[in-house]
C-alpha cells in the first residue's frame, strides 16, 4: 500500500498510466469489516468483510487462512453463522462464531478505481486499485478526521512479479509511504480499533509481596471492567454471551468479596456481596432461557422427528418467554438501581482507603492470603463431597457446585500467583467434577421449567394432548440425563478426592508462594 500526508491523488494515477495501467471508473463503496465482540475471526487468521457498492449492492469477501473465495452476493448484512449463505463461507467460520454475532468493527466509504495493466496478448499481469476520498466511519472522537485521504494498493498476479515491482518502485520514486496493510487495516489503525477485539481475564499480574487489600481491589477492579464492558451488548441481546460473561463476572465478584475476610472494610464487603447478589438473581431468569433455546437441538435430538414436531407451541413459548426476559433485562441494566450499585462501586474501588477501616490482614501479602483461602476452599469442597451419597437430597449436590466454583473462582482470580503449568495440572482435575455437576443442575432446572411451562401451556389452551405428552417425554429425558450425572458423580469425586489431586494442588499453592512470578494474559 502507497500513501502520502500531502500529495494528491492525480500524480499517482498519472505515473501508473505511464506504466501501462488503465484505470476503469471510480465507483463508489463502502467496505465494513466484521467480527465479534472478541475478535474471533480474527484469532482464526479470517477476515470477513461486507462491500456495498453499486452492483452487486452487498457482497462478503472472505480473506485470510485456507483457500481464497470468491465474494458472495447477500441482501442484509449476517448476524450469526446461521445467516451466512449455505456453502463454503458459512462452512468456514459457523464453527468460529459458534454463538457470537458478527458486528460492525469499522467502516471505509471511498471512491475506487481498478487500474490493470496488459502484456502484449491482453492478458492482464498487474492491478493497481485507487482509493480517494477517504473517510473512515467509526463512531467516537478517535475516528473524527482519521485516516489518509487515498492509498493505492498494488497486487502482484502470479507468475508476473515483474510487472508489480515496476509498479512500486515508480510509486516509491514519488516518496509515497510504504505500507505492508491494506485500507481496512489502516482505518482500525487510524481510528484506534484493536482488530484482536476485547478478550477478557480474571487472571492479573500480582506481585507475591502486595498488600492484600491493594491486590483484591485490583482484581475486583478488573472485574468490573469485564462487567462494564458487557453491558450493553447484554442489554441490546446482541448475543448470548454478552450476558453469560457479565454474570460470570458478576458472581467471581460476589465470591472475590467472600473471600475478603480481614482483607475490605465489613460494611463495604456486605453492602456490596448483597447488590451483586441481587444483580446475579435478576440477571438469571434471561441466562437460563438463553441456555434453553441454545441447547435445545442437543435436548431433543434422542427424541426423534415427530415428537420434536409436537414441541412446536413450546419452542414459541420458549421464544416469547426469552423475549420478556431479555426485556426486563434490558430495564434493569439501565436502572437507577443499576447504575447507583456500579457508580458506588467504582468509586470505592478508586478512592483511598481509611486504613482504620481495612481489614487485620489488609496489609499481609496477597501471596501468603490467598494461598491459605484456596487451601480452605478445597478443603471444604472435600469435606462436603464425602458426605454425598446415594440418599443424599440433590440439594447438598447443589451446594457442592457452588463449592466448586468458588474454588476455582480463586483460581482464576489469584492464579497469577503461580505457574500456568501448576494451575493448569489442578484445574483439569477440577473441571471434569464441576462438568458432571453442571449436568446435574442444569438439568433438573431445565425439568423445573419444563413443568411449569406446561402449566401454562395446558392453561392457556395453546397446547394440545400431542404437545403435552411429547413434553412429558422431554422431561422424561432430561430426568434420564440427571439420573446418568447423579450416577457418575461418585466415580467422578472419587478421581479428584485422590493424592494425586492434593499433590496437584500443593504443587500449585507451593509455587503460588514462591517469589518468581509468572506472565499471564490482561484484559485489553
Amino acid at each position: 500500500m502507497f500513501l502520502h500526508p500531502e500529495l494528491g491523488v492525480e500524480p499517482v494515477v498519472a505515473a501508473l498510466a505511464q506504466q501501462g495501467f488503465v484505470a476503469g471508473p471510480a465507483l463508489s463503496l463502502r467496505r465494513t469489516l466484521l467480527d465479534t465482540f472478541d475478535g474471533r475471526l480474527h484469532g482464526a487468521g479470517l477476515r470477513l468483510e461486507l462491500r456495498e457498492a453499486s452492483s452487486p449492492p452487498q457482497a462478503l469477501v472472505l480473506a485470510g487462512a485456507g483457500p481464497a473465495s470468491a465474494p458472495v452476493a447477500v441482501t442484509r448484512p449476517p448476524r450469526f453463522g446461521a445467516d451466512l449463505p449455505q456453502g463454503p463461507l458459512r462452512a468456514r467460520l459457523a464453527p468460529v462464531l459458534e454463538v457470537r454475532a458478527l458486528l460492525p468493527v469499522v467502516s471505509v466509504t471511498a471512491r475506487r478505481r481498478v487500474a490493470l495493466r496488459r502484456d502484449r496478448l491482453g492478458k492482464v499481469v498487474a492491478t493497481a486499485t485507487v482509493y480517494d476520498q477517504v473517510a473512515v466511519d467509526q463512531p467516537g472522537p478517535a475516528a473524527a478526521g482519521a485516516g489518509p485521504r487515498w492509498v493505492v494498493e498494488v497486487d502482484e498476479l502470479a507468475g508476473y512479479a515483474k510487472a508489480a515491482q515496476q509498479a512500486r518502485v515508480v510509486l516509491g520514486s514519488l516518496g509515497l509511504d510504504t505500507r505492508e496493510t491494506d485500507l481496512l487495516a489502516l482505518a482500525a489503525e487510524a481510528a484506534g480499533v484493536d482488530l484482536r477485539g476485547r478478550t477478557s481475564s480474571p487472571t492479573i499480574m500480582l506481585d507475591h509481596g502486595e498488600p492484600a487489600l491493594d491486590a483484591f481491589r485490583r482484581v475486583l477492579a478488573n472485574l468490573a471492567d469485564e462487567i462494564d464492558a458487557n453491558r450493553d451488548g447484554a442489554a441490546g441481546h446482541v448475543d448470548a454471551e454478552f450476558l453469560h460473561d457479565l454474570r460470570v463476572a458478576v458472581r467471581r465478584t460476589r465470591s472475590v468479596l467472600a473471600q475478603s475476610k480481614r482483607v475490605v472494610p465489613p460494611e463495604v464487603r456486605d453492602r456490596f456481596r448483597d447488590g451483586f447478589g441481587w444483580l446475579g438473581a435478576a440477571t438469571g431468569p434471561a441466562r437460563d432461557l438463553d441456555v434453553y433455546v441454545m441447547e435445545w437441538d442437543s435436548y431433543v435430538a434422542p427424541l426423534g422427528a415427530e415428537v420434536t414436531g409436537a414441541l412446536a407451541p413450546l419452542v414459541d413459548h420458549l421464544a416469547d418467554r426469552r423475549r420478556r426476559e431479555h426485556d426486563a433485562l434490558a430495564m434493569l441494566l439501565g436502572s437507577a438501581r443499576y447504575h447507583d450499585l456500579m457508580d458506588a462501586w467504582h468509586l470505592w474501588l478508586r478512592d483511598p482507603v481509611d486504613s482504620d477501616a481495612a481489614g487485620a490482614e489488609a496489609s499481609t501479602p496477597i501471596a501468603r492470603v490467598a494461598t491459605r483461602r484456596i487451601a480452605a476452599a478445597n478443603d471444604r469442597l472435600v469435606t462436603r463431597g464425602r458426605g454425598i451419597g446415594p440418599g443424599t437430597p440433590a440439594e447438598e449436590l447443589h451446594e457442592l457446585r457452588k463449592d466448586a466454583k468458588k474454588l476455582r473462582y480463586l483460581l482464576e482470580c489469584f492464579g497469577a500467583l503461580a505457574p500456568q503449568g501448576e494451575r493448569k495440572a489442578f484445574v483439569q482435575r477440577l473441571k471434569s467434577l464441576q462438568d458432571n455437576l453442571g449436568e446435574h443442575q442444569d438439568t433438573e432446572v431445565h425439568a423445573a421449567q419444563l413443568r411449569a411451562m406446561s402449566h401454562e401451556l395446558h392453561d392457556s389452551g395453546r397446547a394440545g394432548a400431542e404437545t403435552l405428552v411429547a413434553m412429558g417425554q422431554l422431561a422424561g429425558e432430561f430426568e434420564r440425563r440427571r439420573t446418568k450425572a447423579r450416577a457418575e458423580f461418585a466415580e467422578r469425586f472419587a478421581v479428584y478426592d485422590t493424592a494425586k489431586t492434593r499433590g496437584a494442588l500443593d504443587a500449585l499453592l507451593a509455587a503460588a508462594s514462591r517469589p518468581a512470578r509468572a506472565s499471564t494474559s490482561t484484559s485489553r
